[in-house]
């Protein structure tokens, strides 16, 4: 467990971490953000700190803030318990301890952030972290296709074959044979529809041969150069448009006619980005 939570933490947003650092320090931003929100005068937010529901929820918070800081498999399902709680909580400081005249619209607004921060946290933490077995790149459009690859493991700087068998803007699931280790930095070779993309990864998770994957594993992208965005932002979009010719008019074309869709797409060519510098001397 603790290998695994420090081999992940390394991977971690900061956005996810600011999340985790509030959760830690519940117990005093709850009562200046409730404070500020619904009026609460000093009287009343004494009261709310020597209400024991109060601990409750706080020791709840603190306990997920810490789990997901530490990137433990437990702390998504606390950090959802909590929210529960901290809801629950808001809606009795609302009615018990608030003297705004715009009540309401502050619970809307407590809501609301508790439903964004609890979303933008599910995106970063439930896969793979805490669901292996589905793909960490769920939260991104994936494609499946079949291109041979090159990965070069930094460390041995040994190079070995692989295909690729699913894609997204942030990763991709290699076929290989050889044993990669979890966390191990690597550098992926392919090309796809006549863009070379060549950038610097991270083994993520590994697969042995299984029925629903074959041996391989799931690398993550890092330090993405701008012309390697670039190309995955095409292919991925190149690919979207043959999944949803596949998915609308496979059955209702001719094998002919499909075919036909289906070369029309792959071999469009890719419009170059305008530069700067020839805006300007457009514009001159």
């Amino acid at each position: 467990m603790a290998k695994w939570s420090v081999v992940v933490k390394r991977y971690t947003s900061r956005f996810l971490k600011t999340a985790a650092f509030l959760y830690m320090v519940f117990p005093i931003a709850y009562v200046l953000a409730t404070a500020m929100l619904f009026d609460i005068p000093m009287a009343s937010c004494v009261r709310l700190l020597l209400s024991p529901f109060y601990y409750v929820v706080s020791l709840l918070a603190v306990a997920a803030g810490y789990g997901l800081w530490e990137m433990y498999r437990w702390s998504w399902y606390l950090f959802i318990v909590a929210d529960v709680f901290i809801g629950y909580q808001t809606a009795l400081v609302m009615s018990q301890y608030s003297e705004s005249h715009h009540k309401i619209l502050g619970f809307v607004i407590a809501i609301l952030s508790i439903l964004f921060i609890a979303f933008r946290v599910s995106r970063e933490v439930r896969v793979p972290y805490y669901f292996p077995k589905i793909r960490w790149w769920e939260s991104n459009p994936r494609y499946r296709l079949a291109v041979q690859s090159s990965v070069l493991r930094t460390v041995s700087e040994q190079s070995v074959a692989g295909e690729i068998l699913d894609l997204s803007a942030s990763g991709c699931f290699i076929k290989l044979r050889a044993d990669l280790k979890s966390d191990e930095p690597v550098k992926v070779r392919f090309q796809v529809f006549k863009l070379a993309v060549d950038c610097d990864g991270v083994v993520v998770w590994r697969s042995e041969s299984t029925v629903t994957h074959p041996k391989g594993a799931g690398v993550k992208f890092t330090d993405l150069s701008r012309q390697d965005r670039r190309s995955l932002r095409l292919i991925t979009k190149r690919l979207k448009e043959i999944a949803h010719l596949y998915r609308t008019s496979r059955y209702l074309l001719t094998q002919e006619e499909f075919l036909k869709k289906l070369e029309r797409i792959e071999s469009q060519g890719f419009s170059k980005p305008v530069r700067k510098t020839e805006i300007k001397e457009t514009a001159s």
